[in-house]
This record gives C-alpha cells, sequence and structure tokens, in this order.
C-alpha cells in the first residue's frame, strides 16, 4: 500500500498530533468532530470553507451562490455522521476591498434566507480584508448516535446515495469558454446547489444501516479509499449503468471522456457513501431506493475498480 502524501499525509499527521480525549468522543479525520456535553447528549460540530481560485472563479460565481454552497457542504458533512440536528452556524469571510459593499450585502441576505430554509441559527462569525475571497464555517448540531467512517469489515456491502460525476461536469462547463450549456443546466446547478442528504443521512443512522459512511466530497474513489484505509479493509467497485444520469452521459460523450471517470474522480458531489452488512441489504433497498450498490468489502488493502484501467485523478488540496 503507498505511503500517503499530500493532504492525506498531513491529514495523518494531525490525527495523531489531535488524538482526542476527555469530552471529545470523536476528533480529526472525519466529517464532523463529536462531543458529550451531557448524559445522552452530543455536540456535533464541522468546518468547511470555499476560497477563491480553489472552489470558484470570481467569473463564474455570485455572493448568492457562494452563500448557499458555502452553508449546504457544511450540512453534507452533519447529514454523514448519521441522526444529526443542525443547531447554529458561524462563519468567516475574507473580503478585498472591492466586494465590502453591495456584494457583501448580497451575501449576508443570501446566507440569511438559506439558513432559514434549513434551520438553522446565525450565531456569528468575523471579517477580515484579504487579496482573495475566503470563505469559512463552521456548522453546530446535536446528536445522540452517531456513524463513523472507519466501521467497515470484510464482506459488507458499499453503496452510494446521490449525484456521481455531475458536479465536475458542471465545473467543466463553467470553466469551458463558449460551451454550448442548453441541455445542460442541471449539471452547473449541481455543482452550485447541491442537497445535503440531511434526512437520508438521519435515517440511516437511526435504523443502524450503516458499519461505515461519509459524504461524497472528493469523488467517490477517494471516499471508498478513505473507508478502506480506515476501516482497514479492501473495496472492490463496480459502478452500474445506472449511476450515469442522461445529462452526465451526453456531456461525456461530447467531451469523448468515459463517464466513469466524472463519477469516480468527480467530487463536490456531496452525497452519501456508507457499508453495512450483508443483513441490512433488503432494509437498505427498501427504505432508500435511490441508493446504488457500488462495490463491497474484502480482505486486504486499497481500491480495486472492476473493468476500469483508466488513470483515476485524486483530487488534493497540496
Amino acid at each position: 500500500m503507498k505511503k500517503p502524501r499530500g493532504e492525506d499525509a498531513l491529514i495523518e499527521r494531525i490525527e495523531r498530533v489531535f488524538p482526542g480525549g476527555g469530552p471529545l468522543l470523536l476528533g480529526p479525520g472525519d466529517d464532523a468532530a463529536v462531543l458529550k456535553v451531557r448524559p445522552g447528549r452530543r455536540l456535533v460540530a464541522t468546518v468547511d470553507e470555499m476560497c477563491e481560485g480553489a472552489h470558484f472563479l470570481d467569473s463564474f460565481s455570485s455572493p448568492e451562490l457562494i452563500a448557499g454552497k458555502l452553508l449546504r457542504m457544511n450540512l453534507s458533512d452533519l447529514a454523514a455522521m448519521g441522526e444529526v440536528r443542525p443547531l447554529a452556524l458561524l462563519t468567516a469571510a475574507g473580503l478585498p476591498r472591492s466586494a465590502s459593499g453591495g456584494w457583501a450585502r448580497r451575501f449576508i441576505k443570501a446566507l440569511r434566507a438559506e439558513a432559514r430554509r434549513s434551520g438553522v441559527a446565525v450565531a456569528g462569525g468575523n471579517i477580515a480584508r484579504s487579496d482573495k475571497k475566503h470563505f469559512s464555517m463552521t456548522v453546530l448540531g446535536e446528536c445522540r448516535g452517531f456513524v463513523t467512517r472507519y466501521g467497515a469489515r470484510p464482506g459488507d456491502l458499499v453503496y452510494s446515495l446521490g449525484p456521481l460525476g455531475r458536479s465536475r461536469a458542471g465545473l467543466e462547463l463553467l470553466m469551458s469558454k463558449g460551451a454550448r450549456r442548453r441541455g445542460f443546466a442541471g449539471l452547473v446547478d449541481a455543482f452550485w446547489r447541491p442537497r445535503p442528504m440531511l434526512a437520508e443521512g438521519a435515517l440511516i443512522g437511526r435504523r443502524g444501516l450503516a458499519s461505515a459512511m461519509l459524504d461524497n466530497s472528493d469523488g467517490l474513489y477517494r471516499s471508498l479509499g478513505i473507508i478502506a484505509r480506515l476501516s482497514g479493509c479492501r473495496v472492490k467497485a463496480r459502478l452500474p449503468e445506472e449511476a450515469c444520469s442522461p445529462d452526465l452521459r451526453r456531456w461525456a460523450a461530447a467531451k469523448k471522456k468515459d463517464w466513469r471517470l466524472y463519477a469516480l474522480a468527480g467530487g463536490e458531489d456531496y452525497g452519501l457513501v456508507f457499508s453495512c452488512r450483508p443483513s441490512k441489504e433488503a432494509l437498505v433497498r427498501r427504505l432508500l431506493p435511490g441508493a446504488l450498490r457500488v462495490g463491497e468489502a474484502l480482505k486486504g488493502r486499497g481500491v480495486e475498480v472492476e473493468g476500469y484501467d483508466g488513470e483515476i485523478p485524486v483530487f488534493e488540496h497540496f
């Protein structure tokens, strides 16, 4: 097994230096941290950010789109923990002088509307001047129990719930000058307006369906790799044809690419990837008819994609 490099190596170092303990039940390395605050109740905390140049370009963004996506991507982390009730958010922004007036007011108005729709209180934050736009958000929630990333074992089945590859295709559309967007509006919408799967995550947690779970923020291949690494198993993956939406299939054909590349390496889809015991399979299919079986956990290490020999680039921040 290859030694982790780049972002994975940095995360592993953080996990070693800050192992948790005391009221911290689950620390760095999962979708959210979990703290015991009183008997039977846990506080769940997550943080995520959007940086100009890394997550969006000013040429195809707006304050409304950024505010909405920033909250949704944080709520997706809570969904991956199981039955979590979102409570409040704190947000920080670094803004250039050019964005300090009307742009900031539009962002604030959009964030208020998005928070109200999600039932989340805006508790505070911070503002600083920056050369480029930068936003960070912390969302707090409450739960009784929670699901981690590391409970899979050989014999478990692996499922994906939610879109695969559509956000990456939407970003390509936004980045492509002169690209025809007619018929592909849904792909752009998938990039900017992901749906956090809070109801589905809560159902999975409440019914004990998942042995391990995380949100699909960095692409299916990396998500499977995280489950495999943290659970000490190998994941043999296969992508059924129904994993590809019609608009993604058309876009991939127009780009002369294999649609599975988008699904495996995409990123920012914000669905859920989870493993379950074989005894739970019938219940998963009945309660979550949209869930697709995309593999199984075996003895060993790493991820193998059945019938796919192409290179799968994995997104890294560093």
